[in-house]
């Protein structure tokens, strides 16, 4: 071993040459260890320093990366926020021409109204001084043309029509002329044109009488009920009366009323084409609604309600018989009951067989 003492006294004969060999290579070793163990340090730390640098480096780029995405965050939202910004800009820039257009706008349309107003008002005037002061278009032919009309009844139609000669064929009012003709109930279905340069014609047609209404006063009526007007001698009196029918009109006696005049002028109808026609002087409405008609010699025969023209064939075969077998009755003839004629004899009231019309009626029947 060496010898620290002897070292340091520098005693150099206490070494011999192979324990000088060994002392030198353990010296060599330690300082190869101390060189090794610095190294071995001097690496860890490098290591270490290595991590910490990473560390140090990573904490860096987060920080870096937190703080680029934080700038990038500010730069969007100063983005936004000035894209926001250019936008509002432009909607007002929009706004303000759109206002400036339409401010305009109102101002052509103004002026535009105006000098339309002002052309229309000087040419209304121009034509109203042509047209209706100067009366280029003057009336001089009034035209009424109608079925079975005489010229006392186109100088009455002229009257009621309120037009004159000379006037302005433009300002007549057709539909007031229509109106005031129509206001006299003989007439109906009437029209009334134009033709230019100088005509107004008139088209109607006169109410056809179909019987005289009795309900205290007389009044015809047309074929369609209509209440023409009081009976006088230039219309004549050779009609049906329709009785009955009495007493004011009123809201609770109005369908009562109107029922028994449609009931009375359907019966007209249906004995339009029967030997009746032109024989009947009354139509009776009894309270039930059937019929009784008296004939213009006297006779009465009662219908009663419903069948009349099963009842008129009765009263056909019926007048057939009386006439063959020269029956005298005393004008009385009932066809109310079913399949049934009653009729007045003078020594009684005969009844007809329900088959009648299928056998030959011997003339003592009537006895």
């Amino acid at each position: 071993m060496f010898n620290k003492n002897n070292k340091k006294k520098g005693n150099i004969n206490n070494y011999s040459a192979d324990k000088f060999h060994i002392q030198n290579e353990s010296i060599k070793k330690k300082k190869e260890n101390k060189k090794v163990n610095g190294v071995e340090k001097i690496v860890n730390n490098n290591y270490k320093n290595k991590k910490n640098n990473k560390k140090n480096s990573n904490k860096n780029i987060n920080n870096n990366f937190n703080f680029t995405n934080s700038n990038n965050n500010n730069t969007n939202n100063t983005n936004k926020n000035s894209n926001i910004k250019n936008k509002n800009k432009n909607k007002n820039k929009q706004k303000n021409k759109n206002n400036d257009f339409n401010f305009i706008k109102t101002i052509y349309i103004i002026g535009f109204i105006a000098a339309s107003a002002v052309i229309i008002y000087f040419a209304y005037n121009k034509i109203n001084y042509y047209f209706f002061n100067k009366k280029i278009f003057k009336l001089k032919k009034i035209v009424i043309k109608g079925v079975k009309i005489n010229k006392k009844e186109k100088l009455k139609i002229l009257k009621l029509s309120g037009l004159y000669y000379g006037e302005n064929l433009i300002n007549i009012n057709l539909k007031r002329v229509t109106r005031l003709v129509a206001s006299d109930r003989w007439y109906k279905d009437i029209t009334v044109y134009r033709k230019y340069p100088d005509e107004i014609f008139i088209l109607l047609k006169r109410r056809k009488i179909g019987a005289i209404l009795n309900d205290g006063k007389l009044y015809y009526l047309s074929r369609a009920g209509f209440v023409i007007g009081k009976i006088n001698a230039e219309a004549g009196y050779n009609y049906p009366v329709i009785t009955g029918i009495n007493g004011n009109i009123t809201s609770k006696n109005v369908s009562y009323y109107l029922s028994g005049i449609n009931k009375a002028l359907i019966f007209l109808k249906i004995i339009k084409h029967s030997y009746l026609k032109g024989m009947l002087a009354e139509i009776h409405i009894q309270k039930d609604k059937g019929i009784v008609v008296y004939t213009n010699s006297g006779e009465e025969i009662k219908f009663g309600n419903g069948n009349i023209k099963n009842k008129l064939k009765t009263l056909k075969m019926l007048q057939y018989e009386i006439n063959r077998i020269n029956l005298k009755y005393d004008g009385y003839i009932n066809l109310e009951y079913r399949n049934e004629a009653v009729v007045k004899v003078n020594n009684g009231s005969r009844v007809l067989p329900a088959n009648y019309r299928k056998i030959i009626i011997p003339p003592d029947i009537w006895k």
